[in-house]
Formats: structure tokens, C-alpha cells, sequence
């Protein structure tokens, strides 16, 4: 692919490959530690939380920090903590350190915090307006084919052996994505001037900046419903390890549906939606919602363990075919010089939704049963997907009255 033949997002692409493999691993092992620490509902989204919380509340300033900031250096900074934390899960045996895997839990998503401006902006002071489309579509569609390898091989290791070298394997990972951004080139950014202006005026400038442009507001506002939706995640843990019964290579073996629907929306989204062009485009993400909220109730309603799979790649699919589409419009819409600002804002607002979603939705279905919760969320995913349909098609209609 052209794109690889770029050498700053060649780099960024193996770097990231290599430490969303760690992550598969640890993701899988946290599960297990959890599991065996406590192995309520309310421990798994409180896991959730203090991964999302610390995430969502660096996302409030890490733009405006990452803006003035060398972005090479913050990579290769935040892979080198990240990697040295993870490996202290290994340790924690007792539930006597529950504390200390929640402590690390957030230490570590502070680090990601601001991992994810500096490469947004990376890769698009690397990649051509006409090329970022297939960009987040390789991402993500890589991104989820290695859920499918990695959580497949983390499943038979933790049957095999201890779910606790996991996390020894992903602090390797993080090291190896060092390596490589030790020797990323120089990232052009002439579009994008360094600011003497204060950290804070920077920051009220970004929200000013988003409330003036509408457009942002509401893709903004797209991603924070798609994330509720998504928190039925936090409840497919409970379901299957606690409410079925089942082991944990089997919660390992069902997050290969989760990331075959990422591979499916990787390629299909980046095929039809230059088809499509920007009316279908929304038509899609309204629609995708929708199949969302549909997928979730057959999810927990569902009793054969290959029906369950089938129901989690419909409800992968729209939800990561959405993802890449409502990403593709930021990059679009925002402003180079306020970029990293648009995109932390971002990460802080559909992180948030997701965090205080897990929490309710853990403390719910321990208290009514996970059934009963998906149907709720059910319900919010279809009136959001069509309410969105709607209000677009309102603003369509607005557009064309004017001219």
C-alpha cells in the first residue's frame, strides 16, 4: 500500500501494531485478575472506571499540553512508562492489593492520555487529506484482526498456563513500539505554528473553538451515544463469567466476533463510503446506532455460545464501522491548529460517556441482571441512531430552505 511507503506513518503503524498486541494480552489478564481478586459486577466496571476516569479527566488538558510538545518525544516517553507500570501487575497477588492493580490501572491511562493527540496529530501532518479515510480504515481494521489473533492466543495461554505473563508480555510490546519511535523521522508540521498563548487560554480557545464549529459538536455528540452503547461490554464480562458460569478462555475466545466485526468495518466502511458520499455517509452512522442497540438485546437474550458470538460481530461491526467513519469527519472538519485540542476534548467526552455507562450498567446488572440492563441500552441505542437520522435530516432540510 502507498501509505506504508510513508516512512513517519510506516512507523507509527508497526509501533502501534506492536502494542495493541500487548494490550490484547493485558486486557485479557486484567479480566483475570479482577476475577480472582473479587469477581463482582461492580469490580469489573470499577476496573473499567479507573482505566476510563483518569483517561477522561487527562484528556481535559493533554491537548493543549501535546500541542507546544515535540510529539516524538511523547510517544516514545509514554510507551517507556506504560511498559515499566504493566509489568508491576505481575506482582499483585493478593486482594489485599486490590488497591494497588486500580492505582496502576490509572497511572497507565493517564500515560495513554496523551498518546493519542500526539499521533492523531502525527498522522495527519503525515497522511494527505485523500488518504486519511484509508488510513483509519488500515488502522482499525489491523487493530482488530489482532484482537482476533492475540485474544485466540491469550485464551489457550490462559488455559494453558497463568494469565499473570501477560502482562509481562505486554510491557515487552511497549518497549519494542519505543524502539521503533526511536527512530521515527522528523514530523513535518508547517501547518501548525507553536503558540506563546497560556495553557489555559489554549484550552478555553479549544472549546471555544469546538461551540463555534457545529459540526464537531454534533460528530462529538455522535461518538459520546455510540460509547453507551458500547459500555455492554463492561456487562458481557459479568454475563458470561459470572451470570454463565463460563472460564475465562471462553470470555478470550468470544472477543474474536469483537474483532472480526473491527476487520469487517475496516475494509467495507473505507470501499462504499466514497460511494455513498456524505448524506449516506450519515445515513449510516444513524443506522449503525440503531443495529447497535438491536445487536446488545441479542447479545444477553441469546443462549447457544455461537448465537452470543454472531450477536457480538453485528454489534463490533456497526460500532467500529461508526467509529472510523465519526474520526475521518475530525480530522476533516477540525482545524490543523486545533487539532490535538479537538481530538483530547473528544477522547474526554466519549471516554466520560463510556466510564459513568460502565459503572451503571456493572452496578445494574448486578442488581437486576444483565437481560434486563441490555434491554435498556437497547432502547437508548435505537432512539439515539434515530434520533440522529432525524436531526440530520432537519438540518438537511434547513440548508436547502436557506439557498
Amino acid at each position: 500500500m502507498s501509505l506504508l511507503q510513508h516512512p513517519v506513518f510506516r512507523r507509527l503503524y508497526t509501533a502501534h501494531i506492536i502494542h495493541i498486541i500487548g494490550n490484547e494480552f493485558t486486557f485479557i489478564a486484567v479480566v483475570g485478575l479482577l476475577n480472582d481478586l473479587s469477581g463482582s459486577g461492580l469490580s469489573f466496571a470499577a476496573g473499567t472506571v479507573f482505566r476510563m476516569l483518569p483517561y477522561v479527566l487527562t484528556s481535559f488538558f493533554s491537548g493543549a499540553l501535546v500541542e507546544n510538545w515535540d510529539k516524538r518525544r511523547v510517544m516514545i516517553i509514554v510507551n517507556l512508562l506504560r511498559g515499566i507500570l504493566v509489568s508491576l501487575f505481575f506482582f499483585i497477588t493478593s486482594v489485599t492489593y486490590l488497591w494497588v492493580a486500580f492505582l496502576l490501572l490509572i497511572l497507565v491511562n493517564i500515560c495513554s492520555a496523551f498518546f493519542q493527540p500526539a499521533m492523531q496529530v502525527a498522522i495527519v501532518s503525515s497522511v494527505e487529506e485523500k488518504d486519511r479515510l484509508a488510513a483509519n480504515s488500515l488502522l482499525q481494521g489491523t487493530t482488530s484482526f489482532l484482537i482476533i489473533v492475540c485474544q485466540g492466543v491469550a485464551a489457550i495461554l490462559v488455559y494453558l498456563f497463568s494469565y499473570r505473563y501477560n502482562f509481562l508480555l505486554d510491557a515487552g510490546c511497549y518497549l519494542a513500539s519505543l524502539f521503533i519511535l526511536l527512530r521515527l523521522p522528523q514530523i513535518a508540521n508547517a501547518s501548525v505554528t507553536k503558540t506563546t498563548a497560556g495553557y489555559l487560554e489554549r484550552l478555553q480557545e479549544g472549546f471555544r473553538y469546538i461551540s463555534k464549529q457545529k459540526e464537531i459538536g454534533r460528530v462529538i455528540m455522535y461518538q459520546m451515544a455510540e460509547r453507551v452503547c458500547g459500555a455492554y461490554y463492561i456487562m458481557l464480562m459479568f454475563y458470561v463469567l459470572t451470570e454463565r458460569g463460563e472460564g475465562l478462555y471462553v470470555f478470550g475466545l468470544l472477543d474474536i466476533p469483537l474483532g472480526l466485526g473491527g476487520v469487517m468495518a475496516g475494509i467495507l466502511v473505507n470501499r462504499i463510503s466514497y460511494r455513498l458520499g456524505e448524506k449516506g455517509v450519515t445515513a449510516v452512522q444513524g443506522w449503525a446506532l440503531v443495529a447497535m442497540g438491536c445487536s446488545i438485546v441479542a447479545v444477553f437474550h441469546i443462549k447457544p455460545i455461537l448465537g452470543l458470538a454472531v450477536a457480538i460481530l453485528f454489534c463490533s461491526f456497526a460500532s467500529f464501522g461508526s467509529s472510523i467513519l465519526s474520526v475521518t469527519k475530525l480530522q476533516k472538519l477540525a482545524d490543523p491548529s486545533y487539532l490535538a485540542r479537538v481530538f483530547s476534548i473528544r477522547e474526554m467526552a466519549t471516554m466520560g460517556s463510556f466510564s459513568v455507562s460502565c459503572l451503571i450498567l456493572g452496578y445494574g446488572a448486578e442488581k437486576v441482571g444483565s437481560a434486563t440492563v441490555s434491554v435498556w441500552l437497547g432502547v437508548f441505542g435505537v432512539l439515539a441512531g434515530m434520533v440522529w437520522l432525524w436531526s440530520r435530516r432537519r438540518l438537511e432540510k434547513t440548508e436547502a430552505d436557506v439557498y
